[in-house]
């Protein structure tokens, strides 16, 4: 990673600041350490890509100051509604608690930390309900954003509701509606839930198209991950366009389509488990 030429960039970003910052100011603001050896403490970070590569020209947040920022948040209860999760879930939420020998959660647990620590891809479980789907999508995206990583936990409908907020401004809808979808598009780490729960208007077709398309697209140039969770019998329930995607034999090879079919696992948990 080279963070040479960005400096002036971020120094523009800082010039508000009514005097120099120092360590310890960096530290309250969310930038990275001076010591930190992504971004020597810029706090941003530049990919030494050839041109053509979709990481060319663009500055990008550095993981360490990220997690930083979000250790900060978590500190004083400020968490971007959009993220999904709650203080607790962004604390406590981890791999080791999908338990074992319930249903098949252990092993779409598995998979899906592979695909996690792989860093990109397209994740699809499907079946009936007490799979334990939505505690994975929520342990993937708590752990992106314990290390950095930008994510988010929502069930379609809730991204679709915020996308339909741009129409909400008085001025420049078509800027914010591009801004939100952009949002959701560039995370590193995306959890869909209750694919299913969906209303099938032209609007919602088209914008769920353009956001998994762009997922999608996404996941193939092993940018980023998409986790998706519906209560699905069948991948046959997908629509055409979206089930062509998941089938990709790039996310089948790795068993990223995932067919849950195991017992209730609501039904069996401890009177004082939360999640």
């Amino acid at each position: 990673m080279n963070t040479k030429n960005i400096a002036s960039v971020v120094n523009k970003m800082n010039v508000i600041q009514s005097e120099v910052q120092t360590p310890s100011t960096l530290s309250q603001t969310g930038n990275s350490s001076p010591s930190c050896p992504e971004c020597n403490g810029i706090g941003y970070i530049r990919f030494d890509v050839p041109v053509g590569h979709p990481k060319f020209g663009k500055v990008e947040r550095c993981p360490n100051a990220q997690a930083h920022t979000h250790a900060k948040s978590l500190q004083v209860n400020e968490i971007d509604p959009r993220i999904g999760l709650t203080t607790d879930e962004l604390r406590n939420l981890s791999w080791s608690l999908v338990k074992k020998g319930v249903n098949q959660a252990d092993q779409a647990c598995e998979i899906t930390k592979r695909a996690y620590i792989s860093g990109h891809g397209m994740v699809f479980m499907y079946g009936g309900y007490g799979q334990g789907k939505s505690l994975l999508l929520k342990i993937a995206v708590a752990t992106a954003l314990n290390e950095g990583k930008r994510a988010a936990y929502a069930n379609l409908a809730g991204v679709l509701d915020d996308i339909r907020t741009a129409y909400d401004e008085r001025e420049n809808k078509m800027t914010e509606l591009v801004k939100r979808m952009e949002w959701w598009a560039s995370l590193d780490v995306l959890a869909i839930d209750e694919l299913d729960k969906v209303g099938q208007t032209e609007w919602a077709r088209e914008r769920i198209f353009q956001l998994l398309d762009a997922r999608y697209q996404r996941a193939v140039r092993q940018e980023a991950l998409t986790v998706i969770a519906a209560n699905y019998q069948s991948t046959d329930e997908l629509s055409g366009y979206l089930k062509s995607r998941i089938e990709d034999n790039r996310f089948v090879a790795n068993g990223y389509v995932i067919h849950l079919k195991g017992t209730d696992g609501r039904k069996s948990m401890p009177k004082n488990w939360k999640y």
